[in-house]
């Protein structure tokens, strides 16, 4: 075993392999590294973008939907302690405005392109 304080000349002096055997033994496994990180990237790469993705739109779908549910509960109940008479007359109000709403939506999408 050599000493490791020795210099690196000292060190590899003993040794059979030449400096152009190391430089192509340095090139194969960069190749073979860079292939597979090629691979990689084509291949699981993709699907962990999709995943990740996927992963937003569940928590997102679990902190909306209580949101939205609630939402419609107060606007129901405030529309029904605004408003005179019973409770259809702010489940009639409440409906008008989102149809209103959804349409103009509607006239605010992009035509779609044949």
């Amino acid at each position: 075993m050599s000493d490791p304080s020795a210099p690196e000349s000292a060190r590899t002096a003993g040794t059979a392999t030449s400096p152009t055997e190391q430089d192509w033994t340095d090139q194969v496994t960069d190749l073979i590294v860079d292939t597979v990180d090629k691979v990689r990237a084509r291949t699981t790469g993709p699907i962990l973008e999709g995943a990740k993705g996927l992963v937003y739109a569940v928590v997102a779908m679990i902190v909306l939907v209580p949101i939205m549910i609630m939402g419609t509960a107060g606007a129901v109940r405030f529309l029904n302690w605004l408003l005179p008479g019973d409770v259809w007359v702010a489940y009639a109000v409440l409906g008008a405005v989102l149809v209103l709403l959804g349409a103009w939506l509607w006239s605010k999408r992009a035509p779609r392109v044949r």
